[in-house]
Order: C-alpha cells, then sequence, then structure tokens
C-alpha cells in the first residue's frame, strides 16, 4: 500500500531524524560555536579585570612617588603640567602623551585633615586641574583621576563607567615637612 499525503511526509520526516541523529559528523563544530562565546567573554573580562587592577596600583604607586617632593618642598614651584608630567613618569603602562590626556590632578592645601576640598565633580570632563604645594609644615590632600579607555565594552556599565571609560581615582593626604621658608622655588621660573 502506498502512503500518501500527511502520512508520506511523517514517514519520511522519522528516517531523516533518524539518520541526523547517527550521522556526527560536524558535533565537535557545533559544540565549539556554543562554546566559544562564552569562553571569550569570559576571558577577556577577566583579562580586562586584571588590567584595570594593575592600572589601579600603578596610579596609586604614581601618586606616592610623585607627593614626595612636594612634602620635602623640593616641588616648590610644582605647576599642573609640570605634576602631571611626574605622576605620568611613574606610571609603566601608558605612554607620556597618552597619560597627559587622561591624568587630572588636584594637589590642595587643607586647615586640617577633616578640612573643606575643592569640589572634583563626577564625571572626568568636570574635573579642573589645580596645584597648590602649600607653605612648610601645611596639611595637604592630593587626589589623582585617571580616565581608562575600557578594552572590552560590555564590561564599562558592570564596572560603572560611562561611554566605555573608567575614572581610576587615587589620593594622599600628608602634612608638608618643616623645609622652611626658601623651597627651591626661583622667581621667573
Amino acid at each position: 500500500m502506498k502512503k500518501t499525503g500527511l502520512a508520506s511526509f511523517c514517514h519520511g520526516a522519522r528516517k531523516a531524524a533518524k539518520r541526523f541523529r547517527r550521522d556526527r559528523s560536524g558535533v565537535s563544530t557545533i559544540e565549539f560555536a556554543f562554546i566559544i562565546g562564552p569562553f571569550l567573554a569570559i576571558t577577556l573580562g577577566t583579562m580586562e579585570v586584571g588590567l584595570i587592577h594593575l592600572m589601579r596600583s600603578s596610579v596609586s604607586n604614581a601618586v606616592e612617588g610623585a607627593s614626595r617632593p612636594i612634602y620635602t618642598g623640593a616641588a616648590g614651584c610644582a605647576t599642573v603640567q609640570s605634576f602631571k608630567k611626574e605622576i605620568c613618569s611613574r606610571i609603566a603602562m601608558k605612554s607620556e602623551e597618552s597619560c597627559m590626556e587622561n591624568v587630572k590632578v588636584i594637589l590642595e592645601e587643607l586647615a586640617d585633615f577633616s578640612g573643606e576640598r575643592i569640589e572634583a565633580g563626577t564625571a572626568f570632563q568636570e574635573i579642573t586641574d589645580s596645584v597648590d604645594p602649600g607653605e612648610a609644615e601645611s596639611t595637604m590632600l592630593l587626589r589623582t583621576f585617571y580616565n581608562w579607555k575600557v578594552l572590552f565594552p560590555l564590561l564599562a556599565d558592570t564596572l560603572g563607567g560611562d561611554d566605555g571609560t573608567l575614572m581610576l581615582t587615587a589620593s594622599t593626604a600628608f602634612r608638608n615637612e618643616p623645609f622652611g621658608t626658601n623651597t627651591g622655588c626661583q622667581a621667573g621660573s
């Protein structure tokens, strides 16, 4: 008896399904296609988080090192550009030109450690650079902001950054040493 119509179609479909289940060629390719996306996301995300932590550490160390000439009085005539250059020379992961564009500094003298501070703003573009090396034995606060471009864009929102960037911050508070009145600052320099 010859099958026609729907019965024929169903019979043919069952035969094709049995053949498909027995055929194992290409299974590895299909499994690879399912796994490669999540694998790359996890791997690249882990690398990005590692780079961010390395850069945070580098910025923090640069701030600590760059503050030493301030509290010893050796940086008497420090300007925004000279201080940014000092910080950028200590950050190993970026070129100096790239660093100078992506770093902002606020160095200010406070009445005491709980004193009023200059408002920095929440976005990198809102921050205004300011450097005041202070006098001998004055209380100082140094805040540094580094604009890090996130390499793996899906992480920018997760890590709290906007428009593919993340602002890394480092700060230190200290009291200048009693270096006297001569800070090494030459008039006109």
